[in-house]
């Protein structure tokens, strides 16, 4: 996916009057302020449709962290539709600055099925990671919840290629990052500190959090 602010780009340019000088590409605004909303609202309208027929449904969520690093909350359902096929919808990625607590994850997963009119008892369970605050949300939700494999099978995996030569060393990296990824406002100030200080534009943390072993950058 690409900036909206591609299409005034130079090379874009160029691309579009070597394909068809008679064409006029519309500007930036446009795309933001009218095309890219009217076809959310249409896809929207589309997957509602969908999910009024559903009896019920399971979800799965995560956390994660943009190359920027800022943090997003996802909600994916999955659901089996009248002509019994199974579908799966990405109902939200909403910017999450919020700290990563086990009642705001909580409290944002219910804003998303309010947002999308899906009754919780419908809900046949939650699939999610190991994460300790994640567990929680889903325990304060009183929802059902199901361990991802993936997440399981990863772990498997990296305990069994433990040094313990490097053991102490990894630790103590894993406390700092998460110290600092888990609290979005302390990952921030460090982030400018270390831009300001020593000019390190595109500094970032590389995570491995210890709650669920995996690998990524925060």
């Amino acid at each position: 996916m690409m900036p909206v602010q591609t299409v005034e780009k130079e090379g874009f340019t160029q691309l579009i009057k070597k394909v068809d000088r008679r064409y006029s590409v519309a500007k930036r605004q446009y795309f933001s302020r009218t095309a890219l909303p009217d076809m959310y609202e249409k896809c929207r309208d589309k997957v509602a449709a969908s999910l009024s027929c559903a009896e019920f449904y399971a979800s799965t969520m995560d956390i994660w962290s943009s190359r920027t690093t800022e943090p997003y909350l996802s909600l994916t359902v999955h659901y089996i539709n009248r002509e019994w096929k199974l579908c799966s919808s990405c109902l939200e990625t909403s910017y999450f600055p919020e700290d990563h607590t086990g009642q705001n994850i909580a409290d944002g997963l219910k804003e998303f099925l309010q947002s999308w009119c899906l009754k919780e008892e419908k809900q046949v369970c939650v699939t999610t990671d190991s994460g300790a605050n994640v567990v929680k949300a889903i325990e304060l939700n009183n929802w059902t919840r199901l361990s991802c494999f993936g997440h399981r099978l990863h772990i498997a995996f990296e305990r069994t290629v433990k040094d313990a030569r490097v053991d102490r060393a990894v630790g103590v990296c894993k406390k700092i990052v998460s110290a600092f990824f888990l609290t979005v406002g302390r990952g921030n100030g460090l982030f400018k500190m270390f831009r300001k200080t020593w000019a390190y534009p595109n500094i970032n943390l590389y995570q491995k959090l210890p709650r669920d072993g995996v690998l990524g950058k925060g």
